[in-house]
């Protein structure tokens, strides 16, 4: 691997592991680039993203423009004169501008098998669909969205149990092994998508959230699955949310959304649904067991 002059732009805990490969690696971070710090909890104090606290870690020079169509901070990088810019998970649209100043070009890691779930939320599109593999996708940054030339990809088995915080860690994980190889290939290979195959995966609606016990248990399940730890299924009982952190199928039936028995099974479009562990409005996380001891469930009620 080369001395690379390497900008990072980068917000949510997917990128993290990718910069501290680079961080081990023999390539010169110039500067960190990520969302600007958010005001969160009660005290309203300002919370920096995954990216922002790994850089100040490291002592990283670190920028928070809030529009990149600023002509200060195009210049800023084109002082830096970067060899390569990283874009993982950042939320923002590189402009051209931006993509044009790095002499070997603008990289992206994709948390899916391009063309395939092109996007803002391919990791939970792949478990709500019930995809068995996913995978990751080294591209070159273009004006699309997603759709520039794969330099480097590989696949993932998606397991039974696997939460969006799992398959994003594990998804991560393997983009950090493979950096040596993208790095040698990115001035050498690289493969055009077929556009003809290409999917979409549209960023989450909390409206996504709400459990429809209309729906088959498995894909309620996925769903559990796939939102898990944000922003979480949910469903309400009596005046209170209930999050469902994590579930298993059971063969019974009923009326979608009725309460089958004190183990509280609940009877989806096809099969049932138990959740296994939960969240209740304003408590923390318990399993099955503690919250029935703590919450009457009655057979027969209608969710």
């Amino acid at each position: 691997m080369q001395n690379y002059n390497v900008v990072f732009m980068g917000t949510s805990k997917f990128a993290v592991p990718i910069l501290e490969g680079l961080l081990e690696s023999s390539v010169n971070i110039q500067a960190v680039f990520s969302a600007p710090p958010k005001l969160a909890n009660r005290g309203m104090k300002q919370t920096l993203s995954p990216v922002a606290k790994c850089a100040e870690e490291y002592q990283l020079p670190l920028e928070y423009p809030a529009n990149l169509k600023d002509p200060e901070i195009i210049n800023k990088i084109n002082e830096l004169n970067p060899d390569i810019i990283f874009v993982i998970a950042y939320g923002y649209i590189l402009p051209k501008a931006i993509i044009d100043i790095p002499k070997l070009g603008c990289f992206n890691l994709h948390g899916s098998l391009l063309p395939k779930y092109r996007g803002a939320a391919p990791i939970q599109r792949s478990i709500i669909a019930g995809d068995k593999v996913t995978g990751i996708s080294f591209i070159r940054v273009d004006e699309g969205l997603d759709t520039g030339d794969i330099i480097l990809d590989a696949e993932l088995p998606i397991k039974a149990e696997d939460t969006y915080q799992d398959l994003e860690k594990n998804l991560s994980q393997l983009g950090k092994t493979l950096l040596p190889e993208f790095f040698t290939k990115i001035a050498t290979e690289s493969q055009p998508q077929d556009n003809s195959q290409a999917t979409y995966a549209h960023k989450i609606d909390k409206a996504e959230a709400k459990i429809d016990w209309q729906d088959d248990a498995q894909l309620i399940n996925q769903k559990i699955r796939a939102l898990n730890p944000n922003p979480g299924a949910w469903f309400e009982m009596g005046d209170k949310r209930i999050k469902v952190m994590s579930s298993q199928v059971i063969e019974m039936s009923g009326n979608p959304g009725e309460i089958l028995n004190d183990e509280c099974v609940i009877a989806c479009g096809q099969n049932a649904l138990q959740p296994t562990t939960l969240k209740k409005e304003g408590k923390g996380l318990v399993t099955l067991a503690e919250f029935l001891k703590g919450n009457k469930v009655t057979a027969g009620t209608q969710l």
